[in-house]
């Protein structure tokens, strides 16, 4: 699943000349064998690009090894989902399976275009599912598409990696070995030192269930999205008296998540999870209509003003729609904004790169549909606004 971590090291690596290619892909039936097709088509188009660009032959193959050792490998299309990307440039290469078909698309040029991936980032669709059980702890990174388990996140994975001491000793009172025993020794009448074993293993639980809680919050600082747990009422109990989460634990699925499988608990998280995100993209709108008719200055939809403000770090709520790209340049230092109506040399797509920025400074992203973006616009446009791109800025 492409996750914000994917999307910080794509941008990280920025090639001076990289390659995006885009795709729908099929799960199963006849047409599997159509995917192999259009990526060779594909990977033949990025090639066209390459070498007009000025790109010597042989190096433009070498820039596509990675795409086109994929057509013939037949295990590899054997386990797609709904869509492919891939990114290639300086000697990397990368590879998405998403749950959302592209369209097929071919982008040669400096750095990678991530912008047919924001649905998968936007504030109304990314979530965690935390499942804590005494065996088991899985974290898992969801969407309103898919779920895929974090298995690099660094949390305790069992009771037994709590730091309390896992034996319990029962030691009891009986008579000195020295002492003639006139009788039998009556255990249920010794006295037993230390805690019982149910004041220990409660002891034992709520400790793990507190590294737990610890270690998540140390996770997911810098990047809140909502949380959904499921674990027994016990143990979502303590969870909550000892997580800093507050309102980004949206809710808690109070059973045994090992008797759900995959598919279930995502159905049953996303259920949890959805009226959060209707609302707070419902109210992101409401907002931005709010501000726009008071003619308050945080809510601006020029893009200009949108460009710079995300480059600032300014922009708490970014809107955009699944419009064409808007290709130009910005000059961080004069902070000019070029636009063109076709896609010059080093030209990128603004609005991609807004929300790219908005995501980095913690901002938040919604995809709206062209009509209702226009809704909330009507009356507010100008020469210099863009009609499928808003914004409401943190100050």
């Amino acid at each position: 699943m492409f996750t914000q971590s994917d999307l910080s090291r794509l941008i990280a690596t920025a090639p001076d000349r990289g390659i995006s290619i885009y795709m729908p892909t099929h799960i199963r039936g006849e047409e599997t064998k159509q995917d192999p097709i259009r990526l060779r088509n594909l990977v033949a188009e990025a090639r066209n690009q390459l070498t007009s660009a000025g790109v010597d032959e042989s190096d433009a193959g070498e820039l596509l090894a990675p795409a086109t050792a994929l057509i013939e490998n037949h295990k590899f299309w054997q386990h797609q989902d709904q869509g492919l990307a891939l990114f290639l440039g300086d000697g990397q290469a990368h590879r998405y399976r998403v749950p959302t078909p592209f369209a097929e698309q071919v982008f040669v040029g400096p750095g990678f275009y991530v912008k047919p991936l924001f649905p998968l980032l936007a504030a109304d669709g990314a979530f965690h599912l935390l499942t804590i059980t005494a065996n088991k702890v899985r974290l898992f990174d969801a969407s309103r598409f898919s779920m895929t388990e974090d298995l690099d996140a660094d949390l305790p994975r069992d009771i037994s990696e709590s730091r309390r001491e896992s034996d319990y000793e029962n030691p009891l009172q009986a008579s000195p070995v020295a002492r003639p025993n006139t009788g039998s020794v009556d255990i249920s009448n010794a006295q037993v030192y230390g805690d019982s074993p149910a004041e220990w293993r409660k002891g034992q639980l709520v400790e793990f269930v507190g590294e737990v809680a610890a270690a998540f919050d140390r996770h997911v600082a810098g990047h809140p999205i909502p949380v959904v747990l499921a674990a027994d009422p016990e143990i979502a109990g303590h969870f909550k008296k000892q997580t800093s989460l507050g309102s980004w634990l949206v809710g808690s699925l109070l059973l045994n998540p090992e008797a759900l499988n995959a598919t279930q608990q995502h159905e049953a998280a996303y259920n949890m999870v959805r009226p959060r995100f209707d609302s707070d993209r419902r109210e992101a709108v409401e907002r931005l209509s709010s501000l726009l008719g008071t003619n308050d200055r945080r809510a601006i939809i020029s893009l200009g003003d949108i460009v710079r403000a995300a480059y600032r770090g300014q922009i708490d709520t970014l809107f955009l729609t699944d419009s064409d790209p808007v290709w130009g340049r910005y000059d961080e230092e004069t902070g000019s904004v070029e636009t063109h109506s076709t896609r010059a040399d080093a030209d990128t797509d603004l609005i991609e790169s807004a929300a790219v920025r908005t995501l980095e400074q913690g901002g938040a992203v919604h995809i709206l549909d062209r009509g209702h973006i226009a809704e909330v616009l009507d009356g507010h446009t100008s020469d210099v606004s863009t009609p499928d791109c808003a914004a409401v800025l943190r100050y």
